[in-house]
C-alpha cells in the first residue's frame, strides 16, 4: 500500500484536511500495476467511503458517493464530516 496516500486519505476522513491531492491518478504504484487511483479508492472504501472519479487528467477528481455510517462509526469515525458530492481527490502538482 502506498503509505502517503493512506495518510491523507486518513486525513480527510478525520475532517483534518480537505483531499487528497495526487500528481497522476494513472501512476503505478506497485509492480501488480496497481494504480493510484485504484489504491485511493480501496483506501477511502476501507474507510466506509464509496467514491467515483470524474473528469480528465488535471481535471480529474475523486467524490464521495456513498458512506457505509455503521462502518465508519465502528472505526471511530465521524460521517458528519463528509457530504455526498464532496470532492476528496483532486489532481495537482505536488511540490
Amino acid at each position: 500500500m502506498n503509505t502517503i496516500s493512506t495518510l491523507a486519505v486518513s486525513s480527510v476522513v478525520q475532517g483534518l484536511q480537505k483531499y487528497v491531492p495526487v500528481p497522476d491518478l494513472d501512476a503505478n504504484i506497485d509492480q501488480t500495476g496497481t494504480t493510484q487511483r485504484d489504491h485511493l479508492r480501496q483506501a477511502f472504501f476501507d474507510q466506509g467511503i464509496e467514491i467515483e472519479f470524474s473528469g480528465k487528467g488535471a481535471y480529474e477528481k475523486g467524490v464521495v458517493i456513498d458512506m457505509d455510517t455503521d462502518r465508519m462509526q465502528e472505526l471511530g469515525l465521524d460521517p458528519d464530516l463528509l457530504r455526498f458530492g464532496q470532492t476528496v481527490v483532486r489532481v495537482e502538482a505536488i511540490s
